[in-house]
């Protein structure tokens, strides 16, 4: 006797597609910032699984992760998402080959980062576009955004900035005890 196998057999149901869709909206309801990316076009060389893996891995220190979605589900999910109103120009069907997204549910821009970072040394990884709180980032805009110093070195700056005034007043104010000692 045959084994019989489901109608879908290699192909999700509509149910799963359905449930995959309620799931995907929900990330992106609840992520900060969305980046999307193409990690293998017709052609060319894409990431391998142990490149996949380390992505998935440095985005999870982050409190992020990266998933790879059929387009029409992930077009789908956009449309119906109040996180991108809309009117972000993401098309995800203008980009060949794969389509990956990246959702971080903490810092922004450590997420950003860490995306940009990977894709410096791995250059199958690109990067079109994000979308951080409602507001579509292009290309450009994201790369800069990514660029820039985390929060955490940012208020580290800012710290050594306000220390350096009280820090030198208080130099100013010991030399002028010091001077005051010595003449009497």
């Amino acid at each position: 006797m045959s084994k019989s196998f489901p109608v879908s057999y290699g192909m999700k149901i509509f149910a799963q597609k359905k449930e995959e869709l309620v799931k995907l909206k929900d990330k992106l309801a609840k992520a900060k910032i969305v980046v999307f990316s193409s990690f293998a076009r017709e052609g060319e060389k894409g990431l391998n699984v142990g490149e996949m893996r380390e992505l998935k891995r440095g985005l999870k220190a982050f409190d992020s992760e990266y998933l790879v979605e059929k387009k029409t589900l992930l077009d789908k999910a956009l449309t119906q998402s109040p996180i991108a109103n809309r009117q972000s120009p993401i098309n995800v069907f203008e980009y060949t080959g794969s389509v990956g997204v990246a959702f971080g549910y903490g810092d922004e821009q450590s997420t950003a980062k860490s995306i940009y970072n990977f894709a410096k040394k791995h250059p199958a990884l690109k990067y079109f576009g994000a979308i951080q709180t409602g507001k579509f980032m292009d290309l450009n805009q994201f790369t800069e955004f990514a660029k820039l110093p985390t929060k955490e070195v940012m208020i580290a700056r800012l710290l050594g900035m306000m220390k350096y005034p009280i820090s030198a007043l208080a130099m100013v104010l010991d030399q002028i005890a010091k001077n005051k000692n010595n003449i009497k």
